[in-house]
């Protein structure tokens, strides 16, 4: 890691959450590869003191309960929870996907080129805790360091399982709610466990074809719904029809995008709209009313991508983000292996 922080690097989030020049306030320009690798480690940390300043989350070192050790801080993965993550009735948790995103971040793409609304947890955090749930955002990516992997959290599942142990199942909710992205879906298969937590009971997933629920969880009492918002086809594609539910069933929902990365931005309304509405007798009336909430959500991701093409009208900006010449390590689409 550079050690380098969006100041020295020359760069700041302005208001509005764009990311911007120091000197003359314009936009991300793509120099190479080496200056947006060290850009997005800053942005990494500028997230984490975001979610701690901004979202009142606290830092909590990862060591599952129970276990005696003589590791260093440094040797531990961390995550991000409400101060009511232990007493909150409700429970959301958060999972990003694949590649250099980290806690906080859907897709660090978005938050270099547009701005952190559409490219960070912040949105669904702040929502959360003003409906008076608690939060518990994983760190899923912070596996392993040039030198070493960190204790108990030596892979993603790994991570997953010990964040279960440390924060999910001690809780005292009576909900649980997983939102997770792309390869956040694969993620939870330790729902083969703990979605038997009868708590478990609604997990949303942006554009994770994936994910399919595990058959041990067909046998519990309650339902278990999974909601999969994807970004192909339309609000009107065959496959997105709503349906009764029945066990073992995946209801698939167009997500507002054909932009993978964009896919929890636009679907935010929808995904809120079912964890606090949904039912056995009510799912497919929710499921119709939350399709609803998307045939209105292109328009997010067009204003930022017309945001874009006016600046490169008024010569502030080159249009398309640049880093798209540049290697692909962020949060890869579903065509791709993430």
């Amino acid at each position: 890691m550079s050690g380098l922080s969006l100041d020295d690097l020359g760069y700041r989030f302005d208001d509005e959450g764009v990311l911007r020049t120091v000197k003359d306030g314009k936009t991300f320009e793509f120099v190479d590869q080496a200056h947006y690798d060290m850009l997005g480690e800053a942005v990494d940390e500028e997230i984490y003191k975001r979610l701690v300043e901004d979202c009142g989350l606290e830092k909590k070192l990862l060591r599952p309960p129970g276990k005696v050790d003589d590791y260093e801080d440094e040797d531990l993965a961390f995550v991000f929870v409400s101060k009511d993550w232990k007493k909150a009735q409700k429970l959301l948790v958060l999972v990003h996907g694949s590649g250099v995103v980290r806690a906080g971040q859907w897709a660090r793409r978005l938050i270099i080129n547009y701005n952190l609304e559409c490219g960070t947890q912040f949105p669904y955090i702040k929502r959360a805790l003003a409906l008076g749930w608690g939060v518990v955002v994983m760190n899923t990516n912070m596996t392993a360091t040039l030198d070493q992997d960190y204790k108990y959290s030596n892979s993603p599942v790994e991570h997953a399982e010990s964040v279960w142990k440390t924060y999910i199942t001690p809780s005292k909710a009576d909900q649980v709610f997983l939102v997770a992205h792309s390869r956040g879906g694969t993620d939870m298969a330790d729902l083969k466990k703990h979605g038997l937590d009868e708590r478990v009971n609604i997990i949303c997933l942006t554009d994770s074809p994936w994910f399919d629920i595990p058959r041990a969880l067909w046998d519990r009492k309650t339902p278990f719904f999974a909601i999969n918002f994807l970004a192909r086809g339309s609000v009107k594609t065959a496959d997105y029809a709503p349906r009764e539910y029945k066990k073992g069933f995946v209801q698939d929902l167009y997500s507002g995008t054909k932009t993978h990365e964009f896919s929890s931005h636009c679907a935010i309304d929808a995904i809120f709209y079912i964890l606090q509405n949904l039912t056995l007798e009510n799912h497919k009336e929710t499921m119709v009313e939350a399709q609803k909430l998307v045939h209105k959500e292109p328009e997010k991701e067009d204003i930022l991508k017309r945001g874009r093409e006016e600046k490169k009208k008024d010569g502030d900006d080159d249009g398309e983000p640049k880093v798209k010449k540049a290697r692909q390590e962020d949060e890869a689409g579903p065509s791709t292996s993430s």
